[in-house]
This record gives C-alpha cells, sequence and structure tokens, in this order.
C-alpha cells in the first residue's frame, strides 16, 4: 500500500483521490504541503509547474513526482538528489486521449458562446497537432465545413485526405513537439504583411474559428477581418494566439480555454493519470523514469 499526495483543488484531482482511495490506498488530498513522507506526489497538470516550484524544497529521495511540463532546471537538480519525475503526456497514448477530452471540451465552449448550430457553418481550425486532428474530425461529424490552417505540408495532405479544406500557413514555422498537450509551437516573424495572400476574403468567412497554435497567428490585422459575431475558441497554452486586448477593444466574442479535460471530462481525464501512475508504481524499480 502506498502513500500519497495529491495537490491542486480541481476536478480531474478529486476523482484521482477518490480512485485512489478506491484502491485502498493512503491518500491525502489538499492545496498546499503537509509533511509525511510520501511514496508519489501528484501535481496539477495545468498548474505543475506552479506548484513544483512551491514545494521543490521539501521533495525527498525516492519519492515520485507526477504532472507536466516540469520546470527543467528545477526537475534536473531534484533528478540529481534522487527525485523521480514523470510527465503525463509525454507517456504513450496520452498525449492523444488528452486530446480527445479538449477537442470535446472546446466544442461544448463553442457551443455554448456561439448563437449558431454548428452543422453547416463554416469554420477554421489553426494548427493540425493533435488538439487539431481531433477537433477537426469532431468538428466534421457535426456536420462543419472545416479549413484547416497549418504549416506542415503532410499535415495538410492528411487533413485534405480527410476532407477538410486547407489552407497553408507560409508565414508560420511550425515545431511539433512528441508528446506535447499543444503539439504545435510556432515563431512567427514580426511583419506588417501577411504573406501567404491570406486576406480579408479568407478570414471573414468562418462563424467559428478553433485556435491551437501558441503563438500570436491571430494578431491585430487578421482579428480586424474576422466577422463581428464570429466566436473564437483559444485552446493553445498561455497566453494563447490571440491578440486578447484588440478582442476586448472591437467587442469580439474571444475565449482562451486552459484545461478542458479536467472542466468537462474530470472522471475520464482522472482515468488517465491513474492508469500512468499504476504503470510506474506496480514496479518495484524504474531506473528509466524521465
Amino acid at each position: 500500500m502506498g502513500r500519497f499526495l495529491i495537490l491542486g483543488k480541481e476536478e480531474r484531482q478529486k476523482y484521482l483521490f477518490q480512485m485512489l482511495c478506491g484502491k485502498g490506498q493512503t491518500v491525502t488530498y489538499c492545496d498546499s504541503w503537509l509533511d509525511g513522507g510520501y511514496d508519489a506526489v501528484m501535481l496539477p497538470v495545468a498548474k505543475s509547474a506552479e506548484y513544483l516550484e512551491q514545494i521543490a524544497d521539501k521533495l525527498q529521495a525516492g519519492e515520485y513526482v507526477f504532472g507536466c511540463n516540469f520546470p527543467p532546471e528545477i526537475a534536473e537538480y531534484k533528478r540529481r538528489q534522487g527525485i523521480f519525475f514523470v510527465d503525463y503526456m509525454k507517456e504513450d497514448g496520452a498525449a492523444y486521449t488528452n486530446a480527445v477530452a479538449t477537442a470535446e471540451g472546446a466544442i461544448a465552449e463553442a457551443i455554448v458562446s456561439g448563437k449558431e448550430v454548428l452543422c453547416g457553418r463554416q469554420m477554421l481550425v489553426m494548427g493540425y497537432g493533435r488538439c487539431g486532428q481531433m477537433l477537426a474530425a469532431r468538428l466534421q461529424a457535426m456536420g462543419g465545413k472545416v479549413t484547416v490552417y497549418e504549416k506542415d505540408l503532410e499535415k495538410l495532405a492528411i487533413a485534405k485526405a480527410y476532407g477538410c479544406e486547407t489552407a497553408e500557413a507560409k508565414d508560420e514555422a511550425a515545431v511539433y513537439e512528441p508528446g506535447a498537450v499543444t503539439i504545435a509551437n510556432c515563431s512567427l516573424e514580426e511583419a506588417e504583411a501577411v504573406e501567404n495572400e491570406l486576406t480579408e476574403d479568407f478570414w471573414g468567412r468562418f462563424t467559428y474559428i478553433f485556435n491551437t497554435i501558441p503563438a500570436p497567428v491571430l494578431h491585430a490585422q487578421r482579428l480586424a477581418w474576422i466577422r463581428q459575431d464570429a466566436v473564437l475558441i483559444d485552446i493553445a497554452s498561455a497566453p494563447g494566439g490571440l491578440d486578447y486586448a484588440y478582442c476586448a477593444q472591437k467587442g469580439l466574442n474571444a475565449r482562451l480555454c486552459g484545461g478542458l479535460p479536467a472542466k468537462y471530462a474530470p472522471k475520464s481525464a482522472a482515468e488517465l493519470l491513474l492508469h500512468i501512475i499504476e504503470s510506474y508504481l506496480n514496479l518495484s524499480e524504474r531506473e528509466d523514469v524521465l
């Protein structure tokens, strides 16, 4: 029987607490560190870095720390002290499972935020990594007319093969990192002119726009061309890919939606975390923990 500390007051962590208790484990669930000596510490997915900074000096050799996107300098220093770190989203299959919940949550946000049905509407999915792929497929299944905006030509070909319209993002250089929660990590050269010939006729056609790219891809110039009644759902990691100051100034319906799996599918999200935790803690020794 193990001793576990679960930190973070979110629904996903609450379900994880219940599941571990149901397996007969000794579990402490709170929002700040409690001394006790643990086999493992579970940090909240969306705020793992923040919590790790708060508790790093309290961790002890032999403990496992589960979470996401650990600050590399802290994690490397603590690894040398005998602490094991497991990034949930770097585990096999986890990022795709998480992308499903993220896509479904993004659609829920669009339905709540919008005034029109999804069926038959023009929709733009920016970025065709894991989240973009799951999102585009579900929007198509609901009758949406989906256009995929993406730099990678192979990904554009895949999107086209699945029946999506496509638009090449020539002015964004996308680099995809394996296992990232938000897959498209982009760098954007500052330029006044948009080089890819996508102008007002393109940007102004969409009723719903979903962004997965954590770079300033929807800047003021493009936002000026977007329909006033369009719904913009940004699921990129903070601070997102939109100019939110401009959106507020112009009264655009734009939302930065983080932590969607925990909000809309906390039980399923917790089941994923539990599966990963068990894959490590059921083993007596593990020398290759990331």
